[in-house]
């Protein structure tokens, strides 16, 4: 084992997964449950770029998400990438409800599937969406719901990506091609891009033949182009997927999760929210986001929030295509 990757395995996030800090009480707007999204550009500077309009979610969509730490900061700097860190794909949960699929959930080292309302306006960083351009099909949403569902509960693959910051890993000029390929089967262990691309493989909404699953990272699907020539060539999303668009729970309120109020502090927006905190349930290992009230919101204009820009390094945005 190289010293980087010992080195890593010391610094892992580690905790309570099923605690406060990972399951924080939020608000949830009572009007516009799902918030806004912005003018669409392949920039992971978190513009608002005006007009906003609401966002309105469907199974297939992918979020791609930004919480930096240095575990995490680290780790992608030794594989030759940044950000966005952490990825996420829209569902259709059991109960007809959509939801958030995703490995590695709130830092842990779970798969997790979670409702969209919730999971959306309680993520800590900055959030973009790549809505689906055509709507899955009856059978393409069985099979994404299938897969999920499979895969919840699942420990996350933290070797698997901690190789990535390795001689050993997949993403190497020769390597992909053979061992990034999909497992094809649900209900395996996956790090975070990997699960969304194995289940969009699985749907059939992206070819397999193609597609390397264990050599993505979710920079990848940000951008539609990679430092790794193969999935450069091979985009995942490209052609099916729009481009990515910042999200926002309000228009004019922080783009930083961390910064936005969150219960018992006072609710901005005019409508109202819902007050939405996860409490554990019999017979399942993680809570269940559960609105618990009701707050009506100040009724009063909401000012633009002043935020420091963020830092983009130099692997925060990949090389120019190579075709």
């Amino acid at each position: 084992m190289t010293p980087a990757l010992l080195l890593l395995l010391g610094t892992t996030p580690i905790g309570d997964p099923t605690g406060p800090k990972v399951y924080p009480p939020a608000y949830v707007p009572a009007e516009t449950p799902y918030g806004y999204l912005y003018q669409p550009a392949f920039d992971v500077e978190p513009l608002p770029r005006l007009p906003a309009m609401h966002y309105a979610p469907k199974a297939g969509d992918v979020l791609l998400m930004s919480d930096t730490n240095r575990f995490w900061t680290l780790l992608f700097r030794i594989a030759l990438t940044g950000k966005p860190g952490h990825n996420g794909l829209v569902v259709t949960m059991p109960d007809g409800r959509l939801g958030v699929f995703e490995s590695g959930y709130g830092d842990t080292l779970y798969s997790r599937v979670t409702p969209l309302d919730y999971r959306i306006n309680a993520y800590p960083g900055y959030l973009w969406v790549r809505p689906r351009a055509v709507p899955l099909t009856p059978d393409q949403d069985r099979r994404l719901t299938q897969f999920a569902v499979a895969t919840d509960g699942q420990r996350y693959a933290l070797i698997r990506f901690l190789l990535h910051g390795t001689p050993l890993s997949p993403r190497g000029p020769l390597r992909t091609a053979i061992f990034g390929r999909a497992h094809l089967m649900p209900g395996g262990r996956f790090y975070c891009a990997q699960s969304t691309v194995e289940a969009l493989i699985y749907a059939g909404l992206i070819d397999a033949r193609t597609a390397r699953p264990a050599a993505t990272v979710p920079q990848d699907l940000f951008y539609d182009r990679s430092r790794n020539r193969f999935i450069d060539r091979h985009a995942p999303l490209e052609g099916g997927w729009l481009p990515p668009q910042l999200w926002t729970p309000l228009p004019g309120v922080a783009v930083r999760g961390k910064t936005r109020p969150q219960p018992p502090s006072p609710w901005p927006g005019e409508g109202g929210a819902y007050i939405v905190n996860p409490l554990p349930t019999p017979g399942k290992d993680a809570p269940t986001p559960t609105v618990v009230g009701y707050v009506p919101g100040e009724l009063r204009p909401i000012a633009p929030v002043e935020q420091r820009a963020q830092r983009i390094g130099l692997f925060d945005r990949p090389g120019r295509r190579r075709r």
